[in-house]
Order: C-alpha cells, then structure tokens, then sequence
C-alpha cells in the first residue's frame, strides 16, 4: 500500500513539475489572434484582422499597417470589455490544448491560397507566435475559434465595411 502511494505521489510531483506555469501579460494583450487573405485579390484587402485582449477584459478588434497598407491612430476598430469568464475561458484553453508545446508552423501543407492564421501568446516574461497558412491543427483552430466568437457577427461586419472604406480612402494609389 505504502509503496503505491508513494508511486502515486512521485508520479504526480513529475507531472506538475513537466506543466509550463503560464503567467499571463497585464502591460499588454495576453493573446493576439490575427488572420489575412492568402490567395490572390487585390493589394487593399490584404490587410490583418487582429483581435487582441487583455487580461483587464478589454477586447479591441483592429487592423496594422502592411507593407502595403498604412493605416493611422484613426483607423475603425472596435473595442469592448469581456466579462472575466470569458477572460478565463481563453487561458484555460490555452493551457488546457497545451499551447506551449504547439510547432511554431502549423500549416495545411497541401495548401495554396486561403488564408493566414496567426496566435501570439504573451506571459510576463516571453511571447510565442504559433500559425500558418490554412492551420490544421485541432487545438490551434479551437482557441482561435473560441476568440474570433468573442466578437459578435454585427460588430465584425461593421468593422470590416468601415475598415475597407477607410483602407481605400488612405490608401488611394491601392485604386
């Protein structure tokens, strides 16, 4: 009895030394899910949408300047606050798919054109960027999906129409 409780014990001591103690960034967003057109389009919608949160619940859904695409401090985003369920939903499936210990390049190898998915992950004390083209990975495509669902359908839609016309309207030589 004693000799399997003491198995037991070890066995679970290795196991919580082996998990990576995820401290969270509060100065900036905990997590950045970003994604882009792939295939071909026109040079003005090959901009990100990036959907960054912070650990205080605020969620800003907002685009960057490309190397073709610049976009100002007055570009269309939107910005809400999450309750802290949802906060702690996204850690818990971060953790929980093993994040971590994802390959940096989780790409559909037998794609051409679609699109770019992207995760940054940051804690107090280093970042990781895990994505691809097409991502087919199971745990990946869950916590992306699970932020991208944080944003409601109305507010993506306004978001997108008012960026694009924000995008042609700065960028006129993308005409």
């Amino acid at each position: 009895m004693k000799k399997g409780m003491i198995i037991f014990m070890l066995l679970f001591a290795f196991m919580g030394g082996c998990s990576k103690n995820l401290d969270f960034a509060t100065d900036e967003p905990f997590i950045v899910v970003s994604s882009s057109i792939a295939g071909p389009d026109i040079a003005r919608n090959f901009y990100p949408t990036n959907i960054s949160l912070y650990d205080n619940g605020k969620l800003v859904l907002h685009t960057e300047t490309t190397e073709k695409i610049v976009i100002g401090e007055d570009a269309p985003i939107v910005e809400m606050q999450l309750e802290e369920n949802e906060v702690d939903n996204v850690k818990r499936l971060i953790k929980k798919n093993g994040f971590w210990k994802f390959k940096e390049d989780v790409s559909d190898d037998d794609s051409v054109d679609g699109s770019f998915l992207y995760i940054t992950v940051n804690l107090t004390d280093e970042s990781k960027t895990v994505g691809g083209l097409n991502p087919d990975h199971p745990e990946f495509n869950d916590i992306a999906d699970y932020v991208r669902k944080l944003v409601s359908d109305d507010d993506y839609r306004w978001w997108n129409k008012e960026i694009k016309e924000y995008i042609i309207e700065t960028n006129p030589e993308l005409e």
